[in-house]
């Protein structure tokens, strides 16, 4: 198994007759894919690309022998699942389980002979959500395009930068990646803006990256926690000063304590929880955080301010008399 970071510099040294980008994280699927196209030398634009809609083994051993005319090497994108996909299955359906388990037998046996008789002039690549049936295949690598957890984006910001020219420190770096919530295709977007402006600062980070909604909800949070009812205020202001819509925000930070209420009250582990919530798991590490400043009863008090604005809110109350009010009682757990 390869990870994502690894990818680029395991293609320079290693030729690959077939790869599955599993995960959960489709930027870092789509940046693979990019990072194998570079490495051979082919171009996606729609010649140097043979992607399956409704791979088979067929199709592919088709696709695969078939020489290409663009590059000297042939890639092959099956996007679509290649394996059968569990469905819900009810009482009765033992022969259903059995019947897709051999399918899956023979078209893995089917793949691996397709490999057995590479000859280096095609990559046949998959896309999955999971590794489970592409693993001990002869002349297939697996590659973990799963979300990157905060270390590893700060490398890839720093490496990204690093390549471009450019010096951006440990600091700049996690505040990038906080501020984004760890969300690849933003971190990106928000690094070349810093990259393209010039030297890259503290000051420059503050002044140029989006901090993401909900990272300035836990901002908020974090104003609260310590009691800073000024700081707390100048947090929502400036939200609604930026355009944000004030039940909007309620839902956010409405959201954002019910996670801290899940959170501490519970034993889940921070990849557990975001799977639960179905969120990501730098949301859980926020709620983490803010949950160590408050005791469950607390918690449960602050879910009904939240239920009590939401009354108001429903009763047409004025938005930000609410808010400002929601915001005071918080303060005042």
């Amino acid at each position: 198994m390869i990870k994502f970071l690894e990818l680029r510099e395991k293609l320079r040294t290693n030729e690959y007759a077939a790869l599955c980008l599993y995960g959960n994280d489709q930027w870092i699927k789509r940046k693979a894919l990019s990072n194998v196209c570079d490495a051979y030398g082919i171009k996606d634009d729609g010649f140097g690309v043979d992607r399956i809609e409704t791979p088979t083994a067929e199709s592919i051993r088709l696709a695969c022998f078939t020489p290409s005319m663009f590059a000297e090497k042939r890639l092959v994108v099956c996007e679509q699942p290649y394996f059968p996909e569990k469905k819900e299955e009810g009482y009765g359906d033992r022969g259903k389980a059995d019947k897709r388990t051999e399918k899956v037998a023979e078209l893995r046996k089917e793949l691996a002979n397709v490999l057995s008789h590479a000859d280096g002039t095609f990559c046949l690549v998959f896309f999955a959500d999971s590794d489970k049936n592409f693993v001990n295949i002869d002349g297939l690598e697996t590659v973990d395009c799963n979300r990157l957890d905060k270390a590893n984006v700060v490398k890839w910001i720093v490496s990204y930068a690093r390549k471009q020219g450019k010096t951006v420190d440990a600091l700049c770096a996690e505040r990038i990646a906080a501020y984004c919530l760890n969300d690849m295709s933003r971190v990106e977007v928000e690094t070349q803006k810093l990259i393209d402006h010039g030297e890259i600062t503290p000051e420059a980070v503050e002044m140029l990256v989006h901090k993401d909604a909900e990272y300035a909800i836990f901002d908020l949070s974090g104003a609260i926690a310590r009691k800073n009812a000024a700081r707390a205020l100048e947090i929502y202001r400036g939200l609604v000063a930026r355009g944000e819509d004030p039940r909007a925000l309620f839902a956010l930070i409405y959201n954002f304590y019910r996670r801290v209420y899940y959170v501490r009250t519970s034993s889940f582990s921070t990849e557990e929880m975001a799977a639960y919530l179905g969120v990501k798991p730098a949301s859980v590490g926020f709620a983490r955080e803010t949950a160590e400043n408050y005791k469950p009863m607390q918690l449960k008090r602050a879910l009904d301010f939240l239920a009590q604005a939401d009354a108001r809110l429903k009763a047409f109350a004025d938005d930000n008399e609410t808010m400002n009010i929601l915001i005071m009682q918080l303060i005042s757990l």
